[in-house]
């Protein structure tokens, strides 16, 4: 069905193609993945950034970032509101065109060697293949912005092999300036003007040499009789074949690329710390040996692509430990390999060889997690030439009417058919079912959300969870652009209930949402918030409606700090023993630094019995006049204590109380 490739065939491949592709990638979008993870999240506050009109060529978040992808964020957020999928949809997008843009590709590469008809079939065979492909399903159909780089890198290719094919000046412009966008997608993308650099660079190479050579030939008195050795080497370069290149395409070429990478360029040039910024927090020259994780991260990233159990190992980008190609394609691929190396004679294997090479360097050159997975996507669709290739080769080698052709069909047909069940089953089945899945996609954080945006837009809520300002709870449910990220919190504040509750009489009727585990011990809560009810709980959240604390048991008026004041404390000798302070908010300091306390109880004579340090319950940024902050210690009380006292710190300034009596 594949190969004979008449009209209609070929047709009825496209739609097998067509058809897997979108089904693999759209299929349950609406909860595979689940929840959004704050990796995700964070490309989303971005866009939201955008859309409040902070245009921006560099996003700072996260180590910085490129910023093609937050603007496809923010028109799908203009188009569909603030979602996961809205969120996602981008990517999902830039997966469908890779596939047709990924044939393009490929058929310009081949045709500068093959048939057309052949170079179709390569091209319709590596387009299968990227279609049923695991590793580019789950990368799609993430918000991530790496998926942008090889529809970038597909359609400039396309655009350059067509422009050498045809030395079309036009061609190599566009192919330029397409090329120059791969800047603006995912830091590897800076690593595709050094590959077609360099592949220009070798094969100007061979066409300066093999001229020099020829001329050495057609004059042999005007210069010494080479050796034996330089013979045999001049013999080897003869034979590399070499594009007629000409100065005029490759010069349009960069210069259309120099000018669309300009404005980025010009960024960098006048903020060079945030150019190197990501690399240096990974980079292998951080470590003692750099030579060694060089090695290490060349090893485990090569590995990934073929050896079972060595893929990457991040639940968010992959099945743990699932490589690239599963054993039913993993032999085409490395025979595939083994053809290209030993076509290297021609410049298209030359350049898909580069390609894989060059554009797998960003993982090569960093160890902060081996394998990596998302930095070696800039080899697509590339990669999945090599394996096309083999299949090509296997079914050329057989007379279109032998058995043996009908069995090379059959098993290029079941390495398909086998693989694409496989993927089915890995993503939508053994990926889906991980136990941690919805967790580690902050399923969690999705869910408050959902509970906070069907909220009235008064009222006021308190949430503890485990990530502060966890980044899907920023954009999903308090739709926060990142340039107002740690502004003060207003209508949906945070605290941890772990150790602290917060009321105020101006809210009497707040909603207190405790995630999962970060919640007050049942024993605390009846004791520092007695009225509390339960008036909602979900798969990870509870909500309750605290009403007015418990009175201190004994009032005080400890205004020893300019932002907070002692208002009281209570004790508790039965288990769980513990003290609790009640604190008032006098003051808003100026700035998000942190308050830290240490309680100290003290004997008769001054001298501490037990002491603890702890971070303040509730972030400056999310206190308003008024707070009481109920903080509880749950600790021993020695008998020998009969006094305390608190010492808060915030930066550089601190705060001592005098000695409390403890009753």
């Amino acid at each position: 069905m594949i190969l004979a490739l008449n009209r209609n065939r070929k047709w009825i491949f496209v739609f097998l193609i067509a058809a897997a592709a979108i089904l693999l990638r759209l299929y349950a979008i609406d909860r595979l993945p689940p929840g959004l993870f704050g990796d995700e999240a964070v490309e989303g506050l971005d866009a939201l950034d955008v859309l409040a009109g902070n245009w921006a060529i560099w996003f700072h978040a996260h180590l910085g970032r490129e910023p093609m992808f937050v603007y496809l964020v923010a028109l799908s957020y203009g188009a569909l509101g603030v979602t996961p999928l809205a969120t996602r949809l981008p990517a999902i997008l830039a997966g469908l065109l890779t596939l047709p843009a990924a044939f393009w590709c490929v058929r310009e590469w081949a045709l500068a060697m093959l048939a057309p008809g052949r170079a179709t079939r390569l091209a319709l065979l590596t387009t299968a293949l990227l279609a049923i492909s695991f590793w580019h399903i789950q990368m799609t159909r993430d918000a991530h912005r790496d998926t942008l780089l090889p529809l970038v890198e597909a359609i400039g290719y396309a655009f350059l092999w067509r422009a050498l094919r045809t030395r079309s000046v036009r061609s190599f412009v566009a192919a330029g300036a397409i090329l120059g966008l791969a800047v603006y997608t995912y830091s590897p993308g800076r690593f595709v003007g050094i590959f077609v650099a360099v592949f220009f660079a070798v094969e100007l190479g061979i066409q300066g040499v093999k001229r020099i050579i020829a001329g050495r030939a057609a004059n042999p008195a005007a210069s010494t009789p080479p050796g034996p050795a330089v013979v045999r080497l001049s013999n080897a370069l003869l034979r590399f074949e070499a594009p007629a290149l000409q100065w005029r395409g490759p010069a349009a070429a960069a210069a259309a690329a120099l000018v669309v990478m300009l404005p980025l360029g010009i960024y960098f040039a006048q903020n060079p710390g945030q150019f190197s910024r990501r690399f240096a927090s990974v980079s292998i020259f951080d470590f003692d040996a750099p030579l060694q994780a060089l090695a290490s991260s060349v090893t485990g990233n090569l590995g990934q692509f073929v050896v079972p159990g060595a893929g990457y190992e991040s639940t968010h980008y992959n099945l743990p430990g699932k490589p690239v190609f599963d054993l039913l394609i993993a032999p085409w691929f490395l025979l595939g390999l083994a053809i290209a190396f030993a076509r290297l004679r021609q410049p298209a294997y030359r350049f898909l060889i580069l390609w894989f090479v060059l554009m797998a360097t960003p993982a090569f050159l960093t160890a902060d997690m081996i394998p990596k997975g998302v930095r070696v996507l800039g080899v697509v669709p590339g990669v999945f030439v090599f394996p096309a290739l083999a299949m090509d080769f296997v079914l050329t080698r057989f007379h279109a009417t032998s058995p043996r052709r009908r069995a090379a069909i059959g098993l290029v047909a079941l390495s398909f058919v086998g693989s694409a069940v496989w993927t089915t089953y890995d993503y939508f089945w053994s990926w889906a079912n991980l136990p941690d899945l919805p967790l580690a996609f902050d399923s969690d954080m999705v869910e408050i959300s959902d509970y906070v945006n069907r909220q009235p837009g008064d009222q006021p809520i308190f949430v503890s969870t485990e990530v502060y300002r966890h980044p899907t709870f920023m954009l999903l449910g308090k739709h926060v652009p990142t340039s107002q990220y740690f502004d003060r919190s207003t209508r949906v504040r945070e605290f941890d209930a772990r150790t602290s509750i917060v009321t105020n009489a101006a809210e009497p009727n707040a909603i207190d949402l405790f995630v999962r585990d970060y919640k007050p011990p049942a024993e605390w809560l009846a004791r520092v918030a007695p009225q509390a009810s339960l008036i909602q709980s979900g798969t990870y959240f509870s909500a309750y409606r605290f009403g007015a604390p418990a009175a201190p048991q004994h009032p005080l008026d400890g205004s020893f700090n300019p932002f907070l004041k002692l208002v009281g404390y209570s004790r508790y000798d039965d288990d769980p023993s513990g003290i609790v302070l009640d604190w008032q908010v006098a003051q808003l300091p100026d700035d998000r630094v942190d308050m830290q306390a240490v309680l100290s109880l003290l004997d008769a004579r001054g001298n501490v019995v037990t002491q603890g340090k702890h971070s303040f319950g509730v972030q400056p940024m999310e206190w308003a006049a008024g707070d009481v902050i109920v903080e509880w210690y749950d600790t021993d009380l020695p008998a020998a204590a009969s006094q305390f006292t608190i010492q808060l710190t915030r930066g550089t300034d601190a705060w001592q109380s005098a000695g409390i009596a403890f009753k």
